[in-house]
């Protein structure tokens, strides 16, 4: 498998290591309107501010799909469904332990 980069989404706080970058993309007109507008209201301090915070929030979307992908991957895999049933099974002793009676 081939070594590749992961990007990681950024703390609330900058990073003095993490530098603002101006990137090359496009938008609509219609869009940038729609930001610089949110903005005149309010929505963010600056229209950088505001692009940033929706576009942190979409790849956390899609870092949360991509998990719960692999777990409905996972549950489908009849080996890994048997391994956690077999885990499941030597901890049930446990499941009690520190319980006075009748809790």
């Amino acid at each position: 498998m081939p070594n590749r980069r992961v990007a990681t989404l950024p703390n609330r706080r900058r990073s003095s290591n993490d530098p603002p970058r101006k990137p090359g993309w496009q938008v609509r007109s219609s869009v940038a309107d729609a930001v610089r507008q949110a903005v005149d209201e309010g929505a963010a301090e600056s229209q950088n501010a505001f692009v940033e915070r929706a576009l942190v929030r979409e790849l956390r979307e899609l870092r949360r799909r991509r998990v719960y992908d692999a777990y409905a991957a996972a549950a489908e895999d009849p080996s890994f469904a048997a391994e956690m049933a077999e885990v499941t099974r030597e901890f049930e002793p446990a499941a009690g332990d520190g319980l006075e009676d009748g809790e």
